[in-house]
C-alpha cells in the first residue's frame, strides 16, 4: 500500500481535467469524400428498408418513431444501423421479459411495437441508430480505439442548446461491431445514405456513469470508496465529477460489494497482525470493520489502515486510460468486444502519475462473435509480495453497462496496482 501512496498523489486527476474538456466526445466528426452511388430505382433509406421484407419489424419501429420523413429526405445523407427481423425479435423478446416468445408470428411483434413501445422510446432508438453522414465500412479505421460518431440524439443541456453536443456511438475496427453489437452486413446503398445491418438493436444509453454506479445496490462500497478518494478534491479533479460529466469518455471497472469486503477484511486483518495483534484479535477487528458496512471508508480508524490517498490510487487503477494526446487520461471507451482473447496489458489512470506502470491484464473469451467471459488481473496481490499478475483474476460479473459518458464493467475483485 505504501507504494500506491507514493506514486499516486492527491492531484492525480489534475492533468486530465482540462484535457477531458478539450478532447471530449463532441469534437467535429471527420468528413469523408466519397463517390455518390445511386442504387437501382434511387430508393431513399426509408424506401429501401420498406422494400426489404427481412427489415419489416424495424420499419414498423421507424413508423412509430415519426422519423420516416427524416430518413426519406433526399437532400440529406445518413448512415443507418438496422437490425433485421431476427434481431428485432431478440430485442422485443428481451424488453418484454419473454412475454413475446421468439417463435411468435411477425404480426405479434409488430403489434407489440405498436402497442407497447412509446413514441419517445422508438424515436430515441431510431435516432441513436442514425449518423448524420455516409460512412462506408472501408472508411472505418482498422485499429482501436473505436471510431466515435455522433448520432441524432442531442444531449440534455442548459440553454442555449448546442446541437453539436450529441450522444455518440462507436464503430469497432473494420466495423466488426457497433458498441458491443456484432455487425452482420455492411454497405447496403440507398440514394441518400448507407445501411449497415446489426445483430440486434443498438440501444442508446440513458444515464451517465454516476447514475449507473450510485443506483446499483451491489456497488455501495464502490460508491463509498469514491467519496473517500475524493476527500479534499474539487471540480473535475474528483472522480465523482468525472462520472457525472456527460462529455467524458471512460471505461470503469467497478468492484462489487463482496470484492471490497474481501479487501477491507484483509487490510484490517493484515494491519492488526503487523502491529502485534494475535490472529484471533485481528479476526475480530476485521469482522468489526465489515460490520460497519460502506461507512467504514469514512471511519478515521480505518483511514489509518487504508488512507484516502491509497483509496484514490486503487480507484485510479480501475479507470482505463490512453496517452493519445501525450499524457494519460481516462478518455477511452472499451466494450467487452474490444478486448483480445490473448492476455493483453491495458493502461490505467495510474499511468498519469507513474507512466511506466504496466497496467491491468485483460482477457476476453469469445463464443462466436460474443464475449462470454472477461477477466482483469491486477499487478499486485493481497497480501503483498506475490509475483506480478499472479493473483486470481477479477471476473466481470456485469458486462458492458453503457452510459452516456462511458462503459461500466462490474468485477468481483479489487485490483491492486502494486
Amino acid at each position: 500500500m505504501k507504494y500506491i501512496t507514493q506514486i499516486l498523489k492527491n492531484n492525480l486527476l489534475h492533468l486530465v481535467a482540462v484535457m477531458l474538456i478539450l478532447a471530449s466526445c463532441n469534437k467535429d466528426v471527420e468528413q469523408f469524400t466519397e463517390t455518390p452511388v445511386t442504387p437501382p430505382g434511387g430508393k431513399t433509406l426509408g424506401e429501401t428498408i420498406a422494400a426489404t421484407p427481412t427489415d419489416s419489424l424495424y420499419y414498423r419501429l421507424i413508423i412509430k418513431s415519426g422519423l420516416l420523413s427524416t430518413i426519406n429526405n433526399k437532400a440529406a445523407n445518413y448512415t443507418m444501423l438496422v437490425p433485421d427481423n431476427n434481431g428485432m425479435k431478440a430485442f422485443i423478446n428481451f424488453i418484454s421479459k419473454g412475454q413475446v416468445p421468439i417463435q411468435a408470428p411477425d404480426a405479434v411483434f409488430s403489434g407489440f411495437i405498436a402497442a407497447n413501445i412509446p413514441v419517445a422510446s422508438a424515436a430515441g432508438i431510431v435516432s441513436y441508430n442514425i449518423i448524420g453522414q455516409t460512412i462506408l465500412s472501408a472508411k472505418v479505421p482498422a485499429t482501436f480505439p473505436n471510431f466515435q460518431l455522433p448520432t441524432q440524439i442531442i444531449l440534455p443541456q442548459a440553454p442555449p442548446v448546442n446541437s453539436l453536443i450529441r450522444a455518440t456511438t462507436f464503430f469497432a475496427p473494420k466495423l466488426a461491431y457497433v458498441n458491443n453489437i456484432p455487425v452482420t452486413a455492411v454497405d447496403a446503398v440507398a440514394s441518400n445514405g448507407i445501411i449497415h445491418h446489426v445483430a440486434t438493436v443498438v440501444a442508446p444509453p440513458t444515464t451517465v456513469l454516476a447514475g449507473l454506479i450510485y443506483t446499483d445496490p451491489d456497488l455501495s462500497y464502490f460508491t463509498a470508496a469514491i467519496a473517500r478518494g475524493d476527500s479534499g478534491q474539487v471540480g473535475l479533479n474528483k472522480f465523482d465529477s468525472l462520472l457525472k460529466y456527460g462529455v467524458t469518455n471512460m471505461t470503469v471497472l467497478a468492484p462489487n460489494n463482496a470484492a471490497f469486503q474481501n479487501l477491507i477484511y484483509g487490510s484490517v486483518y493484515g494491519n492488526a497482525l503487523a502491529h502485534g495483534a494475535p490472529p484471533q484479535k485481528a479476526d475480530s477487528l476485521a469482522k468489526a470493520a465489515l460490520a460497519a458496512g460502506p461507512a467504514i471508508f469514512m471511519d478515521t480508524t480505518f483511514g489509518a489502515v487504508l488512507p484516502a490517498s491509497s483509496v484514490r490510487g486503487i480507484l485510479a487503477y480501475h479507470l482505463l486510460a490512453s496517452n493519445s494526446t501525450g499524457s494519460y487520461k481516462p478518455d477511452i471507451r472499451a466494450f467487452s468486444t474490444d478486448f483480445s482473447a490473448t492476455p493483453t496489458l491495458v493502461k490505467t489512470l495510474v499511468n498519469s502519475s507513474f507512466g511506466v506502470h504496466p497496467g491491468v491484464l485483460a482477457q476476453a473469451t469469445y463464443t462466436g462473435p460474443f464475449v462470454t467471459k472477461l477477466t482483469f488481473t491486477g499487478l499486485g496481490t493481497f497480501p503483498p509480495g506475490g509475483t506480478p499478475f499472479s493473483g486470481g483474476a477479477a471476473n466481470v460479473v456485469g458486462m458492458d453497462k453503457h452510459a452516456v459518458n462511458g462503459v461500466l464493467h462490474v468485477i468481483d475483485k479489487v485490483l491492486l496496482p502494486q
